[in-house]
């Protein structure tokens, strides 16, 4: 029985694997200049330095990648999130952590208009992790449960967002800021690839080396320290991984949402609530939806291309007021 448990997380991570492999081989087919699956995959074994070469390498290629990284960190993210706080509610974009990195991100590009790629990691950090304190601040004092905690950060979160539009207009901001505040990876290029790499590979590696400690953070203090355990140090890097990983996303995309709340989620249903599993299952999910969600952008507004933020959005909203529902029947 115990090989059988086991065996269930091994296989539907097989699943997500491939059917991550699939839609990234047609995020790279699919675009308005279509190519053949075949002659794609050709193409990204061999390239041959021709134009079909160029677009598949310096276009298709690090969009597809980019989305991949930026799924898993924004999965990984919310999977961290809903555990220090024991909020299923809990994600990136509900707790406004993504609007509080959004926010110092523009006023920074604002101030600073030559601040561009790598620069923009550290506002973005700074951002998500004020925001990031004052929702974990609120959860911790008990004032709160968990439905009224999501409004706030909710509440939270269109208030920044406000305030970002307020400045743009004030600002007569570039139209490449306000495309990419509707959480956009169209024209991603390698640079952008590069900058998140280091953040996902550390956010998502230390995330799974600790994910069995994490499980301590359901517990009270008392019975963690009993078990060996540090609630606090543990909870400690979890907000750090939380902020590297949310704030870094933001930075090379925009704030995409709702990625953070369904992934987590979904594992839970399919494969149960152990940390390690669900951190794990989580990298590979998000990659999957985030890229799906982008081919269905590319589908839905052809021959014209639908920020992916707004794709996850139509697709997150109903699905987040359905756990909501679902919370208040509890």
């Amino acid at each position: 029985m115990a090989g059988q448990g086991r065996l269930q997380p091994v296989a539907l991570g097989c699943l997500l694997l491939m059917a991550l492999a699939a839609v990234v081989v047609a995020a790279v087919s699919f675009g308005v200049s279509e190519l053949p699956v075949r002659h794609a995959l050709s193409l990204l074994v061999s390239p041959d330095g021709s134009p079909d070469s160029a677009l598949v390498w310096d276009v298709r290629l690090p969009r597809a990648l980019l989305a991949v990284m930026i799924g898993a960190n924004l999965a990984v993210a919310g999977v961290l999130i809903q555990t220090l706080t024991r909020n299923p509610l809990a994600s990136p974009q509900t707790f406004g952590i993504n609007a509080g990195a959004s926010l110092v991100i523009v006023l920074c590009l604002i101030a600073l208009p030559e601040l561009r790629g790598a620069g923009t990691v550290w506002p973005a950090f700074v951002g998500a992790a004020a925001v990031g304190l004052a929702m974990w601040a609120l959860s911790v004092s008990g004032a709160m449960n968990d439905m009224k905690l999501a409004l706030a950060g909710i509440s939270i979160q269109l208030v920044l967002a406000a305030l970002v539009q307020a400045i743009l207009i004030a600002n007569n901001a570039a139209q490449d800021i306000v495309y990419w505040l509707a959480g956009s990876i169209n024209g991603a290029q390698w640079e952008k690839v590069w900058i998140i790499l280091p953040f996902t590979l550390i956010g998502s590696g230390a995330a799974l080396l600790a994910g069995r400690h994490f499980g301590v953070l359901a517990l009270d203090e008392t019975t963690g320290l009993s078990l060996g355990q540090n609630a606090r140090r543990v909870g400690g890097l979890a907000a750090f991984l939380i902020v590297v990983l949310a704030g870094s996303a933001v930075a090379v995309s925009g704030p995409i949402g709702f990625i953070g709340l369904l992934v987590p989620h979904i594992i839970r249903r399919l494969a149960g609530g152990d940390q390690l599993t669900l951190i794990a299952l989580s990298a590979i999910a998000g990659p999957l939806l985030l890229n799906a969600a982008d081919l269905l952008g590319r589908v839905a507004a052809y021959p014209q291309e639908m920020p992916v933020g707004i794709v996850t959005a139509l697709i997150g909203a109903p699905a987040f007021l359905l756990i909501l529902w679902r919370q208040r029947a509890r």
